[in-house]
């Protein structure tokens, strides 16, 4: 499912324009964004959690050449599901 058919399938659940959708899911993602560069975690429960995590540095290989190269340490989101979802999916 992509954004434009997730905003199709909230709008015809609650009978909300498109736009309105839209500008809630924009706001919404962007929340979640700014609150993880600030180092924050998002918990929304029963769905699941996001948290800023540092990956370390690490080798690693170009598959192509088969040439080593370094990757360097950076910060990823990473993303927890919630017991609900779990139970949900299992």
């Amino acid at each position: 499912m992509n954004k434009q058919e997730l905003i199709a399938q909230v709008a015809g659940k609650t009978k909300l324009p498109k736009t309105t959708i839209l500008g809630v899911t924009d706001a919404l993602v962007e929340t979640i964004e700014k609150t993880l560069k600030k180092g924050e975690e998002v918990k929304l429960v029963g769905f699941g959690s996001w948290r800023k995590r540092r990956r370390k540095a690490r080798a690693g290989r170009n598959p192509k050449t088969g040439t080593s190269l370094n990757i360097p340490a950076k910060n990823v989101a990473k993303f927890s599901m919630g017991q609900h979802l779990f139970e949900m999916l299992n």
